[in-house]
């Protein structure tokens, strides 16, 4: 029985288009890592300010929000793998003009605004059309697994990318980073172009305004998802500012260590999620809303830890541990979605997720910085436990989507 468990998160890749569509969307969320390591180096080279390279930062951010409901209105209006495929290809015609510019010195900071304003435009597309997608290339009783496969897949390339990205921008510069990018789009591209799904049948040519607010209209009217949407941005607020102010100020300050330990710490976060994507296809859950509810509750009392006692292995358990419940949390969400909103408004759903997740993203680190001088670094994590604990454990009793089974 437990070699049959182990089995399990290998069931989705029978499918040979789902297998297609992960191995090239995750070898291109490796190459998003070298986008990411890159941009920093890349502007300061071009003496940019500290204000010039938040603003590069913050238009990627902007672009995905301003597009994320008309992607999941296109996502479900024309072909799913059309969308990615062409994100893929405009992906790459970016990443490879950026690689051009900068090795022949003609990149401006200009162009770099303009590049991760198209990459964020390219995400706010590829996102619900990839996450739709899934529930027509799996069974439904397969799509906890695929979606964790896609979540250990997305875990892995953000856990071994950041250090290949250093080191090739290190040692190879940002315009070979930049190529690295490109080449990662076009291997997606080319893998998911042999695939060929069955065609879901035609939708209706309405208007695209009026398809949004039929989404937005299915989500108010479903009460177990808008609440659930609601209370887990309520509870994202504990995370939002963690890597960016939080951890770093807490690797500084309260362990006494440097740059070394914090690449270690966010290291042990995204090997905590990989182990869990491994773990969490093995569990035979009937009420997938209260483990949901359960797996923050544990997130949040990882976070609790970190504050309560201060070492450096409870440190890296408790991100371990931390980063393995929210991938659980996370994937067991997306299922639900995937199980109980009809096909047809799939992409409208999935970018009303991601939209009303990310409302308090950008204020999410000035929270961060307020509590960390107000209460210092280790205080902050206890604050931001017991809030995320707290709210997850009252929705285990309270919230309808303890009900979905």
């Amino acid at each position: 029985m437990r070699s049959l468990g182990r089995a399990r998160i290998l069931l989705p890749l029978r499918h040979r288009d789902f297998r297609l569509l992960v191995t090239g969307q995750t070898v291109s969320q490796f190459g998003n890592t070298f986008w990411l390591v890159a941009l920093p180096f890349q502007l300061i080279a071009l003496s940019a300010t500290p204000l010039e390279l938040g603003i590069a930062v913050t238009l990627s951010g902007v672009s995905s929000l301003v597009f994320i409901l008309l992607g999941g209105a296109i996502a479900d209006r024309v072909s799913r793998r059309l969308i990615i495929l062409a994100c893929d290809a405009l992906g790459a015609l970016v990443t490879s003009v950026i690689a051009v510019l900068a090795a022949s010195g003609q990149l401006r900071v200009e162009h770099m605004y303009v590049a991760a304003a198209l990459l964020g435009a390219v995400f706010a597309f590829l996102f619900p059309a990839y996450t739709a997608v899934i529930a027509e290339l799996v069974p439904p009783e397969h799509v906890v697994e695929a979606n964790a496969v896609r979540t250990l897949g997305i875990a892995s390339a953000r856990t071994a990318g950041p250090i290949a990205a250093g080191i090739v921008v290190a040692y190879a510069g940002t315009p070979i980073a930049f190529a690295v990018d490109g080449l990662t789009f076009v291997f997606s591209f080319l893998t998911y172009l042999a695939a060929s799904p069955t065609p879901r049948p035609a939708l209706a040519d309405a208007p695209l305004l009026r398809q949004v607010r039929e989404g937005i209209a299915f989500v108010a009217s479903t009460r177990w998802l808008w609440m659930a949407l609601v209370a887990l941005t309520f509870i994202n607020l504990s995370y939002g500012g963690q890597v960016g102010v939080m951890t770093p100020l807490f690797v500084r300050d309260a362990l006494g260590a440097g740059a070394a330990t914090f690449g270690t710490v966010t290291a042990a976060f995204g090997i905590g999620r990989i182990v869990g994507g491994v773990i969490l296809p093995q569990l035979r859950i009937a009420r997938p809303g209260v483990a949901m509810y359960v797996f923050e509750a544990i997130a949040g009392a990882a976070t609790l830890a970190i504050g309560l006692v201060v070492s450096l292995p409870v440190t890296l358990v408790a991100m371990a541990l931390m980063g393995g419940a929210l991938g659980c949390s996370d994937t067991l969400f997306a299922a639900a979605i995937q199980r109980n909103v009809p096909q047809a408004l799939l992409g409208r759903v999935t970018s009303m997720n991601f939209l009303v997740a990310s409302l308090f993203v950008p204020l999410s680190p000035l929270f961060a910085g307020a509590l960390v001088d107000a209460a210092g670094p280790a205080a902050s994590f206890i604050v931001a436990g017991v809030w995320a604990a707290g709210i997850a454990t009252i929705l285990v009793f309270i919230s309808p989507v303890r009900a979905l089974r």
